[in-house]
């Protein structure tokens, strides 16, 4: 029997909350039994901890969840720091519609005819309400998302998004910068710019229609528990932190010279660079003035007479 799996991917590179994969699973429905196996516990039982199964629904032969899938949903979390909001807002909204993203993406060039069109149908950037007495006003240290729904998406398009809008947050880019980047005529190469961090992203939605999910309701308890334990665990080491920070910051006799916390790094560095914006140098490059990374057409020319010149060679091999 053919089945979709809706599954959690947890602190895993980039975490999903709603990921969907499709399988071949063996079922007990017979004339006698109409009572299907639990695979969501069956799943659960084997699987490790950082993945978790929620759901499950049986779908028709040929069905994938990678092609089947009619709109995705991505979250981006990021500290607010000295970024300005209303600056990422007005850049954003030119991501909506149908647009080639070249230059908001890793090429893939596998295919000898790629195509960067994708439509994104909503951009949207909210300051998170805490729940907690972490973030003071205006301290800078309050969680923001970033909300990007759309048909589909190339390879690592949301970092390069989040990339370009942090630089125009902070004032180094012109809000315009999107929209001139979307205008291949112009600017058919990449410049060189380095993708945000994957950890803030999630992968938060998947649709499909005509698909009617069934949950194990003991399952779905035991992954709550677990999540409550990752989110207490955490919890308490940030509010640790912040301690430490309001106790260290009080000590500082002049506040203007207290670090910004928008001088950390967002982008994808290394792997210890998870949080905060950008690097301290003074000799800051604007994004349009920088060398460029090859076109699609010399890539893709590139790639396929490497693939000809292995061809070629695995043919005089047999042949010998």
């Amino acid at each position: 029997m053919r089945a979709y799996i809706f599954v959690c991917f947890l602190f895993v590179g980039v975490s999903a909350f709603t990921q969907v994969i499709s399988l071949t699973v063996r079922s007990k429905i017979t004339a006698e039994c109409t009572e299907e196996l639990n695979y969501v516990h069956m799943l659960n039982g084997v699987l490790p901890n950082s993945i978790r199964c929620v759901a499950w629904a049986s779908v028709p032969d040929g069905k994938s969840a990678r092609f089947d899938c009619i709109s995705r949903s991505y979250r981006y979390y990021f500290p607010k720091a000295n970024l300005d909001l209303d600056r990422i807002r007005q850049a954003a909204a030119d991501l909506v519609g149908t647009h080639d993203f070249r230059n908001f993406c890793k090429l893939d060039i596998t295919n000898s005819e790629p195509t960067f069109i994708r439509r994104i149908d909503n951009v949207t950037v909210e300051q998170l309400n805490s729940g907690h007495d972490l973030n003071s006003k205006n301290s800078g240290y309050e969680m923001c998302e970033l909300l990007v729904h759309g048909s589909g998406f190339l390879w690592h398009q949301i970092r390069c998004v989040v990339a370009i809008l942090i630089s125009i947050g902070q004032g180094k880019e012109d809000a315009s910068l999107v929209r001139m980047l979307l205008d291949i005529e112009k600017y058919p190469c990449t410049p060189n710019y380095q993708i945000a961090s994957e950890l803030p992203l999630v992968l938060f939605d998947c649709q499909f229609d005509g698909v009617d999910w069934i949950c194990d309701q003991a399952s779905l308890r035991i992954t709550i528990c677990h999540l409550q334990r990752h989110w207490a665990s955490f919890q308490i080491r940030a509010t640790m932190t912040k301690a430490m920070l309001d106790n260290l910051e009080n000590q500082i006799s002049d506040k203007q010279q207290l670090p910004i916390l928008g001088q950390l790094s967002i982008v994808d560095t290394d792997s210890n660079s998870l949080l905060g914006y950008n690097n301290t140098r003074r000799d800051y490059q604007p994004i349009l003035t920088r060398p460029v990374r090859e076109s699609v057409e010399a890539k893709v020319e590139k790639f396929q007479n490497k693939k000809t010149k292995l061809e070629t060679t695995d043919e005089v091999n047999q042949s010998d």
